[in-house]
């Protein structure tokens, strides 16, 4: 967010200064009444790299810890 403090940010809406950006596309907006307007033409394939680096970090976090926990369950049910 720190190149919103940029003075040639603007707004793709209302050429405004903006407080956010969009999730999905990274391009700045300033009010919910502009980020609906924006939603409306959103592109969000600007940024697939960084998806599919999030889902793969996600995905290797996640394994280990539900093999942990199925482990346990496992052992649990083998003593009963």
């Amino acid at each position: 967010m720190a190149s919103l403090n940029c003075s040639a940010v603007v707004c793709v809406i209302c050429l405004e200064k903006p407080k956010y950006r969009c999730p999905a596309c990274r391009v700045p907006y300033c009010s919910v009444t502009c980020f609906r307007k924006h939603k409306e033409q959103c592109n969000p394939e600007t940024r697939p790299t960084e998806k599919k680096v999030r889902s793969a970090v996600t995905a290797k976090t996640i394994k280990p810890v539900e093999n942990k926990v199925m482990r346990k369950r496992t052992e649990f049910l083998c003593r009963i």
